[in-house]
C-alpha cells in the first residue's frame, strides 16, 4: 500500500496526466513534480507547473513553495489536505502572505527562526503572549505584483517619500518592545544587542544567559526554563518580498489541489 503523501501526489498527477500534461514516472514525493503542455486545471497561466505537496501548512512552508516554483518560471501547484485547506486559504488569501493588515500596515507571519545580534546572542523579550511583527501605521503597504518581472510590495502613502522604507514595530502584550527602520535591519547588519530589551546566549557552562541593556539578568537550563519565566525568543518575520524576490504574478496565482473522497479538487487562491 503506498503511504498517504504518495498517493495523495500520485493522484494529482494522475488527473494532470488526464488533462494532457506530461509528468515524469516514477514521482519523486520528496521534491516538486514539474508538469508540462497540458491545460490548467483552474484556468491558470499556460507554464509549466510545479506540483507541491504540503504536509505541513504553514506560512513559511507555503512561502518557500511559491517562491521556488515562480523563480524557476512554473505555476504553483500545492497539494493539501481537506483538514489544512482552511489554513492554506487562509495564508493564500487577502492580504496574501501575511497576518492581517490594519490601517494602510502590514502584519506579519512569525517564522521560528531566531534573530541573532551583533554580539552573537539572540533577541528576546519577557511578556506573557508571542511577540508579532508589524509595521509602524505611518507607513504604506502594498499587495503583490501584478505583472512586473520583480514582485513590488510597497506602495506610496500619505506620509511618505519615494525613498522611505516603513519602520518594523515588534509588539507584545500590548507594548511596543522594539522599533527598527525596516525590515532589512533584521539581518545586514546584524541588529546592534541593544535593538531589544532583552537578549540571551548559551554560554561556556551551557546554559542560558539572559541580559538585559544592563548586563546579565538570569541564567536557566534551557529554552524552555527561559521562557517558563517569560523570556521569550522573538521570532523573525516572514516579510513576502524576501520569499518571493522574483515572479511574483505566478506566485499570486497559486492553485490548490484537493484530495477528496469524490476526486480532485482545483481552486485558485
Amino acid at each position: 500500500m503506498k503511504p498517504p503523501e504518495t498517493s495523495r501526489l500520485a493522484a494529482v498527477i494522475a488527473d494532470l496526466r488526464d488533462r494532457g500534461y506530461r509528468c515524469p514516472d516514477p514521482i519523486d514525493v520528496e521534491a516538486p513534480v514539474v508538469a508540462t503542455d497540458g491545460d490548467h486545471p483552474a484556468d491558470g497561466p499556460d507554464v509549466p507547473l510545479s506540483i507541491d505537496r504540503v504536509r505541513e501548512v504553514t506560512p513559511l512552508t507555503i512561502a518557500s513553495g511559491l517562491a521556488d516554483a515562480a523563480h524557476a518560471g512554473r505555476a504553483p501547484v500545492l497539494v493539501v489536505d481537506e483538514w489544512g485547506l482552511e489554513d492554506a486559504r487562509a495564508v493564500l488569501g487577502e492580504p496574501f502572505l501575511l497576518r492581517g493588515r490594519t490601517d494602510g500596515h502590514r502584519e506579519f507571519y512569525s517564522i521560528p527562526d531566531r534573530i541573532p545580534l551583533a554580539d552573537g546572542r539572540y533577541a528576546c523579550v519577557r511578556a506573557d503572549e508571542e511577540p508579532q511583527w508589524r509595521e509602524d501605521p505611518s507607513t504604506a503597504v502594498t499587495s503583490v505584483d501584478d505583472g512586473r518581472e520583480e514582485s513590488q510590495w510597497r506602495e506610496d502613502g500619505p506620509d511618505r517619500t519615494g525613498t522611505d522604507e516603513p519602520r518594523l514595530l515588534l509588539e507584545a502584550d500590548g507594548t511596543i518592545q522594539a522599533v527598527l527602520n525596516s525590515p532589512e535591519a533584521l539581518t545586514c547588519p546584524r541588529p546592534a544587542p541593544d535593538a531589544f530589551p532583552y537578549r540571551y546566549g548559551r554560554g561556556a557552562d551551557k546554559r542560558i544567559h539572559v541580559f538585559d541593556r544592563d548586563g546579565e539578568i538570569g541564567q536557566y537550563a534551557g529554552i524552555a526554563a527561559m521562557r517558563g519565566n517569560a523570556y521569550r525568543p522573538v521570532p523573525l518575520p516572514l516579510v513576502p518580498e524576501h520569499h518571493v524576490r522574483t515572479g511574483g504574478r505566478l506566485a499570486r496565482g497559486v492553485t490548490l489541489a484537493i484530495v477528496t473522497d469524490d476526486g480532485i479538487a482545483y481552486e485558485r487562491a
